[in-house]
């Protein structure tokens, strides 16, 4: 099984912030990220961790389950 990976954008829909603060969690090492090529990309699996611990609302704005096909 693949993991997902999404953008700094969505993840910081998911967890209702800005994704200047995605960023800032990357940089402070509370949030791994992976970089392909010139992008940052975040696994599913560290949103739902980063969501887990109470960063953002309290629930997700987006289901990441229905964005799957």
């Amino acid at each position: 099984m693949k993991a997902m990976l999404r953008s700094i954008r969505f993840s910081a829909e998911v967890l209702g912030v800005s994704t200047f603060t995605i960023r800032r969690l990357i940089a402070a090492g509370q949030m791994e990220a992976v970089n392909i090529g010139a992008r940052r990309l975040i696994p599913e699996a560290e949103i739902e961790r980063v969501a887990a611990q109470g960063v953002g609302r309290s629930k997700p704005k987006i289901s990441m389950k229905s964005t799957v096909s």
